[in-house]
């Protein structure tokens, strides 16, 4: 941030790469979701927006994940301009202006896509990412690494797991009618 003292100055020591956080053996910012197995289910997306805030010149939540149809809002809480630019595979690719504080802009998207890298142009080291699965089971791993996903129909699945810097593991899971499953994901060296 030494290029934008102004950004610095919004923190109050050093900021540090955010890509790989991990507490205790415990993975941060790795997106959980049902991969497979939910083919013939039809799911209403959620209402409530997923907000993800351009903040001290960092993105807020670094990484999130919601629901094809699912509202994203972007909001700056800079007083510096900045914009998003994401860079997807699948989806179609955004670049807007932020320029003042306070701006939002919300965008939905229309099928699913894993791990959709967004950026600032204007500061390049605010980076993040956006998935955007097709059902509402999902989550995002906090500082515990932990990820419950609730009222999951009977049935066989297949978990997955993606991080940034690890990448995408899976495992499959059988769930008895008002059964419990535990799964761990071991990812890295």
């Amino acid at each position: 941030m030494r290029s934008a003292p102004q950004c610095a100055a919004a923190h109050d020591g050093p900021v540090y790469d955010q890509s790989l956080l991990v507490t205790d053996h415990h993975l941060q910012n790795a997106v959980v979701w049902i991969k497979k197995g939910l083919d013939s289910w039809v799911f209403s997306p959620p209402s409530e927006p997923v907000m993800i805030d351009q903040k001290g010149c960092l993105y807020e939540p670094r990484v999130a994940a919601a629901m094809v149809h699912q509202p994203i809002v972007f909001r700056n809480s800079d007083a510096e301009a900045h914009n998003v630019h994401g860079r997807p595979q699948i989806l179609s690719t955004w670049n807007f202006m932020m320029s003042r504080p306070g701006a939002t802009r919300t965008l939905t998207f229309d099928k699913p896509e894993v791990g959709v890298p967004i950026g600032c142009d204007i500061h390049p080291w605010m980076a993040g990412s956006i998935t955007v699965v097709g059902n509402p089971y999902f989550g995002v791993t906090k500082a515990d690494g932990i990820v419950n996903l609730t009222k999951v129909p009977p049935g066989d699945y297949v978990v997955g797991v993606w991080h940034e810097k690890l990448g995408v593991k899976e495992q499959p899971v059988t769930l008895s009618p008002s059964g419990t499953a535990s799964l761990k994901f071991e990812l890295g060296g």
